[in-house]
């Protein structure tokens, strides 16, 4: 097939966009003159893997042809969610967004007629703004799935078969996977192919209405008039476009009434993308959307006290110990990790972590590393904690007592273990860490601070020296009762924790948490 046109932009062992185009085999039968036009081909490439790559036939064929028209739109018009909005739609569900929408996609089947096309709203609505094949006009495109997830830009994608799809083809890549990238690797490289592209088919017709509308829409992207929008996508305090920037909008006039507040909305901007350091979108984009007035102001005010507290220095030890681990599936299961992570920190800490009863010191080990614990109530219940870390204010993890899971001390030593696993490991020393604990935070990420928590309190070895000391064996409520008195922890977090490490079987665990 003959080339017109073609260009490659980005590191293909990172994020790359290859388009081409050449002259339309229908000539022109099957689309409008400026569809036409735009026939050509496409690769999408991440983390070294050709995503468009697909077999027909038994044919290997590098790249998805088909009218790029649409596609370049649907990328100029969906820009700043799709590099900004990482809140997923109707329920938080699966580590990246294509096993959430897969997860997802139909309501519950105990959901009303009204919750039911509310759910389905939501979903379609989020689908397509980010999801590659709302893009595709007919074509035959990968299922990939772009969304910010906090300070990156998340691209996933799975083997879904769209309707109609010929037998003999499928696309190569149909393992599901997911990868986190810088904003500007992808940004930037992305409107270039854009630009070039669009420019490129303006020379050819430079009258077509369509083409004009997409090259000032690509410019538009560049103007420092888009950077409220982008913040409004980061928080996610709504739905849809209209609501998420009307909910931006609402919370900036609530900041706006918190003395010290006006830093918080601070960020660091490429002309493209927002990189991601705005301490209230960051931790907005974790709570509930419909998050409340008076939760605003809180958290708020505590991001505020965490600054004025800064330190003139960082805390050595913490410095020592933190490091930035991204959540990576591919080395295992989010729990393990979450394992390993807490006995490498009790190995590098010391024996200083047990008190003279054998009991865990969350709190001597949070005031060594300089973390400052703190206790806020917010009406949303389903908050557990918070955790704020950077480089201009103090590190500060905090425990809802608003929610029932902090009433008693056992609650609350788990939920700092938890925050402190954000702060150690989720915060990038260069940037800032705000993140609510709930039912809208990453859901790997929120496993493994669980897992970290856990096995902080619950260490290997002081597990095993509790269950020599049981007088019976550790098979029933009673016994699992005794196992979490001795190291204060909850009785379920003790359960699941004993079967992780293998001190007991799943089928146990299954009986002793809903006994007949």
């Amino acid at each position: 097939m003959t080339v017109l046109w073609e260009k490659l932009v980005g590191d293909t062992s990172r994020f790359a966009i290859r388009l081409a185009f050449s002259p339309d085999p229908d000539e022109g039968r099957g689309a409008t003159p400026d569809e036409s036009l735009s026939w050509g081909s496409f690769q999408l490439w991440a983390d070294g893997r050709n995503l468009c790559a697909h077999s027909e036939e038994g044919e290997r064929i590098e790249s998805t042809h088909w009218y790029l028209l649409p596609l370049m739109e649907w990328f100029a018009r969906n820009w700043n969610a799709l590099l900004h909005e990482e809140r997923l739609p109707a329920k938080n569900e699966g580590g990246d967004a294509w096993t959430s929408l897969r997860g997802t996609r139909f309501p519950p089947p105990a959901a009303d007629v009204n919750r039911a096309a509310a759910w389905e709203d939501r979903w379609q609505g989020w689908w397509s703004r980010h999801a590659l094949r709302a893009a595709s006009a007919g074509g035959l495109f990968p299922d990939v799935v772009f969304r910010r997830f906090r300070d990156a830009v998340e691209i996933s994608w799975g083997d879904a078969r769209n309707a109609g799809t010929p037998a003999g083809f499928h696309f190569l890549e149909c393992g599901q996977r997911s990868v986190h990238l810088s904003p500007t690797d992808v940004a930037r490289p992305l409107h270039e192919a854009l630009h070039s592209a669009s420019s490129h088919l303006i020379s050819r017709a430079p009258d077509l209405p369509r083409l004009k509308v997409l090259q000032r829409e690509l410019r538009t992207l560049r103007r420092a008039s888009e950077r409220q929008s982008r913040l409004g996508w980061l928080a996610g305090l709504g739905t849809d476009g209209d609501t998420v920037q009307r909910g931006y909008k609402r919370a900036k006039r609530w900041l706006s009434n918190v003395h010290g507040a006006k830093n918080l909305l601070e960020a660091r901007f490429d002309p493209l993308v927002v990189e991601g350091n705005c301490r209230a979108a960051l931790m907005f984009g974790s709570v509930a959307p419909d998050i409340r007035r008076e939760d605003v102001v809180r958290l708020a005010e505590v991001m505020v006290r965490a600054t004025e507290r800064s330190a003139s220095e960082a805390n050595p030890e913490l410095l020592r110990l933190q490091q930035v681990d991204p959540l990576d599936t591919s080395e295992g299961r989010p729990w393990e990790q979450g394992h390993r992570l807490a006995e490498d920190f009790i190995e590098k800490f010391g024996p200083s972590t047990v008190d003279p009863a054998g009991v865990v010191d969350i709190l001597r080990i949070l005031d060594a590393l300089g973390v400052e614990a703190t206790e806020i109530r917010l009406s949303d219940e389903t908050i557990r904690g918070a955790a704020m870390a950077g480089p201009r204010h103090r590190p500060c993890v905090m425990w809802n007592a608003g929610c029932e899971r902090n009433a008693e001390e056992k609650g609350r030593r788990f939920t700092m273990a938890h925050e402190l696993c954000h702060v150690l490991f989720d915060a990038d020393a260069g940037r800032g860490l705000a993140l609510a604990s709930g039912p809208w935070a990453p859901v790997d990420v929120e496993q493994r601070a669980n897992a970290f928590a856990a096995m902080l309190l619950m260490p290997t070895d002081l597990v095993r020296g509790a269950i020599n000391d049981l007088t019976e064996p550790l098979n029933d409520a009673k016994a699992v009762g005794e196992i979490a008195g001795r190291f204060n922890t909850g009785f379920r977090a003790t359960l699941w924790h004993l079967e992780n490490l293998g001190f007991i079987d799943e089928h146990t665990r299954q009986r002793i948490a809903a006994p007949a």
